[in-house]
This record gives structure tokens, sequence and C-alpha cells, in this order.
């Protein structure tokens, strides 16, 4: 029998897009595009019909994009088209932006069955905020919150961003001081990637490199404060208090399989990973003529499978078993021992009850122990 799976809706409406984004995102024009990606939305999960009706769904995360911007009315008719296969979900997240939070009906998507919430806050500095070019300022983010919470929210991650140009100590004690006010359940916190021909690495990609070693600095700073408040980390960027890591992205972690949902989605299912055109008008051409929106499709082989593994098995604090089979049925240890053996011996890697993990030290260099399991 087949694992549970899980499905990821990307809603491709911003605001205004961020400066740092390079995710597939669309400044907001008007409510007649919000209800033509509805209506070509419900048309895609129809052509899911067959696969949605016999597999058991675990999870739905709606992330973009800004989900929180389609508002309640809309979210509500996504839900009522997904409810036939939700009989055994676990999980129904949705992500916000706090300005567009503030304007939900929180009450009636819990009825709706969501219940879990996540909210880009990224820092409790109203400096670092307009260097981002996020438009909420820091009163903003905490009115959200309470919203949430009065609404009846019992889940809630709020997402920080690390190693933002002109960040002090003092920024990060900020945003550790919100956290410890507010209270959330979840915590995410990233390092700032500046991808290239965004309007940020136009104007701060050449001064990125030199924080590097401040970044680590920074982050290390969060990591011991989100400890003495409780919080546990079990991946490298995601720390939670109370039972409450993120189900949906634990799949992604553990190579679990998820149908992807809405312009530029990507899915994962029978060693294929699928991703749908990042053009909204192209997805909603392909869908009005009974097309599946595809745009790219990749087949795993074993290898790719395995690498895949290993990258995200390395991630997770669990880390991964020694005990256990590669996806391609091969001995961890006997492919990987020369690896395991040089990043142990660096002290970036230990072995604790069976498992490899990374250690202090390998999370602040993971991407350098990862390519030491890369294979071709």
């Amino acid at each position: 029998m087949k694992k549970p799976m899980g499905i990821y809706i990307h809603v491709p409406f911003c605001e205004k897009k961020c400066d740092y984004c390079d995710f597939y995102s669309l400044a907001k024009k008007g409510d007649g595009d919000f209800d033509d990606y509805v209506e070509s939305l419900s048309k895609e999960i129809d052509l899911y019909e067959d696969i949605l009706s016999a597999r058991k769904v675990s999870t739905v995360f709606f992330g973009g994009g800004t989900p929180s911007l389609l508002g309640t009315d809309r979210l509500l008719r996504i839900m009522e088209k997904l409810r036939p296969y939700l009989g055994e979900v676990k999980e129904i997240t949705m992500e916000g932006n706090p300005e567009s939070v503030l304007r939900l009906d929180v009450a009636d998507l819990i009825d709706a069955g969501f219940n879990r919430f996540s909210m880009g806050v990224q820092s409790a500095s109203d400096k670092l905020l307009k260097i981002m070019g996020r438009i909420h300022d820091v009163k903003t983010a905490e009115a959200a919150f309470i919203h949430l919470r009065e609404g009846g929210a019992k889940n809630i991650n709020l997402d920080f961003i690390s190693s933002v140009p002109e960040e002090s100590m003092e920024d990060v004690e900020a945003s550790l001081a919100m956290i410890e006010k507010l209270n959330p359940e979840h915590v995410s916190l990233y390092s700032l990637i500046v991808a290239p021909g965004t309007a940020f690495d136009r104007r701060y990609g050449k001064s990125m490199e030199e924080r590097e070693d401040l970044d680590r600095i920074h982050v290390h700073a969060y990591e011991r404060g989100l400890a003495a408040m409780g919080y546990k980390q079990y991946e490298i960027s995601n720390f939670e208090k109370g039972g409450h890591k993120c189900a949906h992205n634990l799949n992604y972690w553990r190579l679990g399989e998820y149908i992807g949902l809405g312009p530029g989605a990507s899915g994962h299912m029978d060693g294929r990973r699928v991703k749908n055109i990042e053009s909204l008008s192209a997805y909603k051409d392909a869908l009005a003529q009974g097309r599946a929106p595809m745009g790219e499709e990749e087949h795993l082989s074993d290898i790719d499978r395995d690498n895949e593994y290993t990258m995200l098995g390395l991630r997770l604090n669990e880390g991964i078993s020694l005990k256990a089979p590669l996806p391609s049925g091969e001995s961890f240890e006997a492919v990987h021992r020369e690896a395991m053996e040089k990043n142990i011996k660096s002290g970036l890697l230990a072995v604790i009850d069976d498992r490899l993990v990374l250690t202090n030290r390998g999370r602040d260099l993971a991407n350098q122990v990862e390519l030491d399991f890369f294979r071709l």
C-alpha cells in the first residue's frame, strides 16, 4: 500500500513582489484574476480525481505568493472543491502576509479545515523590513498574529530572515523578543539568499558575501535564544515546541509524494518530478482546453533519488538511519563509507544511535558536507 501523500497549492499573487524573491509570483491586479485562478485550479483538481480518490491525502499546503490575498471566500471555495479527498488529512497550512491576514475570517477558515497558519514576519525591525522591500511593519505583524489567535488559530508558524544587509545583533535580539512575546508554536529561520537578477541582487549582491561570517554569529544567537524559549530544532531552518513539526515539509524532506497544483507548482509522484507552467495565462489556457498545465518533467534515476534522500535527510536533526537502505536498495554505509569517515573525522558528522547526524559545526557547513555524498 502506498503511503499517504501531500498536496501543494501555489497561489501566485502578491500585493508587491519582495525585492529578494525569485518564486513565481505576480503583483496583484484585480479580483478578476483571483476568480479566474480559482476556476482554473478547480479544473486542475478534476484532472487528478482518480489519483486523489485512490490515495490518502495527509497534508495540504497553500503556498505562494501570498495565499491570504485570495480572501476568505475564495479559500473556502478551494477547500470545498478538495473536501471529497480530505477524509484523513492531518494538516492544512495556509501561508500569509500580515497585511492580508488581517482581512481574513480566521474562524471560518478553521471551520473549513485549516489548522496551521504560517506568516512571513521576517524581522522585528522596520528598518530591515524596508530594506527587504516588505510592505508591512512590525506593528502590523503583531496585530495579524493576534488576529489569528483571536480567530482560534492554535498552530502558527512565523518566518524570520537572517543575514539582511545592515542587520545588527540588536535586531536579532528584537526578533527574539518578539517571538517570546507572541509565543508561536513554530519558527522558521532562513538565511537570506540573494537570487541572481532580483532587485535585491542589483543593490546588495556584491556585499552579501562579506556578511557570511556575521550571518553565522546571528544564526547562532537565534538558535540559542529559541532553545532558551523551549523550541526544538528539528531541521536546519525549523524549530517547534509542543509537538508542532510541519508534517507537510517533513514529507518533502523524507522524499514523500505530493501533487503540485497551480502555476509554477512542483509535484513528486511515482519517481517523477513534475513542474507546472510558470505563466498564469498559459496555465489557464491549458486547463480551458482540458490539458494538464505541465511545464517540466524529470524522471528520477536511482542515483537521483539516493542523492535527494541523503541531502534532505542530513538537513533533519534526526539524520539518516544507517540500518535502512537507500531508495535504490543499496547499503548507505557501503556506498558512502569514505564520505562518512572523512566528515566524522572532521567533526562535521557523528553517529548517534545508528543514525548519521550533522554536528553543530556540521550544520554551519551543511552544503560542504552534502557535496561529499553527492554521486554523479
